[in-house]
């Protein structure tokens, strides 16, 4: 009987336990909407209040706009990630009492579980294959873990949206569209242009890099987690990467970009193509701020070629007469095709499928960049300058002449 009355209470406890997970759940769920709706709210007192504008914006000033743009992000991002990552977890078959916050496996560059490569390495590669770590320095995962990743970044995709059209509408008294998010025709031409140009520099970097042997080739179309399918596993990536271009270029190319221009026109007196220029050098910074936590994201290379691909987009914006379009395309081009065309990792980015496999030299890291990738090799700055070279040859320059509230109301 006690034994029994024992076994009761243990399975009694199991069964509390198991009810507080979903509550806590439910509660982080809360504490993040509570969050969102009182920064919101405080922006739409501000946006109203007369107390924080500008003479000279006309509008609520910047350096209270700025910080409200980026808890708005921080905050929408964090919110609309623990969304999606619910929703994987149903798509996944995971059980439903998991905590809210991704769980440590379920955040991983490197799933060292795999067992790869499933065929045999060329000869001068094999006394490297015993090393402990990523004697390769790539970033494999299973196709279940990049379905997680998709739908985080998804949600982080839904946030950063709603984050710069809140900005737009409560403090900057404008449309989405007027950051050049204006989703028509012209959007779609211009982003398939871009995508072109993304894929065809990176292919350039691709093949340099294996006619200099600082990468081998093993085999076309290759899934990591032989017990899953190529194909499902390539959805989940063009998935991740559409909301990354789009997490990252309406945030930082879009707001942020335009209204450091605006307000270096208003308060330094500037001309517009000078504002343009110091908005895209600050933008750069922010743009590398984001990657510091990447798999070598703190390497000095890969920290200056992430700033010189931030100028790159700026000028994708500034050249393209202030459409975002462009910009979203060369970045989805981009990393989709060094990802999971040319099996390379993308900003430490992990893979689970490749339409080409590679094996990136162990002793020329220098050369094609490690864990984080081409971004990190000394390749990088040469595809951002032929990718610049293009837009130059399709757009051509510039209009230096015209005025700051031309340039910066494109």
């Amino acid at each position: 009987m006690k034994r029994q009355k024992n076994q009761a209470k243990k399975e009694e406890k199991k069964a509390a336990k198991s009810q507080e997970k979903p509550q806590s759940a439910l509660l982080m769920l809360g504490i993040r909407l509570v969050a969102c709706l009182l920064v919101c709210g405080f922006g739409l007192i501000a946006g109203a209040s007369d107390s924080f504008h500008s003479e000279v914006e006309r509008k609520t000033s910047i350096f209270l706009r700025l910080p409200i743009f980026f808890v708005t992000q921080g905050l929408l991002n964090d919110l609309f990630l623990g969304l999606g990552l619910q929703l994987a977890r149903r798509i996944c078959g995971d059980p439903g009492d998991l905590p809210w916050d991704p769980l440590k496996e379920e955040v991983i560059h490197h799933d060292s579980r795999i067992t790869w490569p499933a065929i045999e390495l060329p000869k001068e590669l094999q006394p490297y294959k015993s090393r402990v770590g990523q004697p390769f320095f790539l970033n494999h995962v299973t196709g279940r873990q990049r379905c997680k990743d998709a739908c985080m970044r998804c949600g982080m995709g839904v946030g950063a949206l709603l984050g710069v059209w809140f900005m737009c509408v409560s403090l900057d008294r404008r449309s989405l569209s007027s950051l050049g998010f204006t989703l028509d025709m012209p959007f779609f031409s211009e982003a398939s242009m871009g995508f072109a140009v993304g894929v065809f520099i990176v292919a350039f970097m691709f093949a340099i890099e294996l006619l200099n042997g600082w990468v081998i080739f093993i085999q076309f179309f290759e899934v990591f987690d032989q017990s899953e399918n190529f194909w499902i596993c390539i959805f989940w990536d063009v998935v991740f990467h559409l909301n990354v271009a789009i997490n990252e270029e309406l945030p930082v190319r879009g707001w942020l970009l335009y209204n450091l221009a605006e307000a270096g026109v208003a308060y330094f007196q500037l001309s517009a193509m000078h504002a343009f220029v110091m908005a895209m050098v600050l933008e750069s910074v922010v743009f590398v701020a984001m990657h510091l936590p990447s798999p070598g994201g703190t390497k000095p290379l890969s920290m200056l070629n992430l700033f010189v691909g931030g100028l790159a987009g700026g000028l994708n914006v500034l050249l393209t007469s202030g459409r975002l379009g462009f910009a979203l395309g060369w970045h989805f081009g981009w990393n989709i095709s060094m990802g999971n065309v040319f099996g390379r990792s993308t900003s430490g980015i992990p893979i689970s499928a490749t339409f080409i496999s590679v094996v990136p030299h162990p002793q020329k890291e220098n050369y094609h960049g490690g864990v984080f990738g081409p971004e990190g090799g000394v390749i990088s700055p040469a595809a951002y300058l032929l990718g610049i070279v293009l837009l130059v040859l399709i757009y051509g320059f510039p209009d230096t002449s015209v005025t700051g509230p031309q340039l910066l109301a494109l």
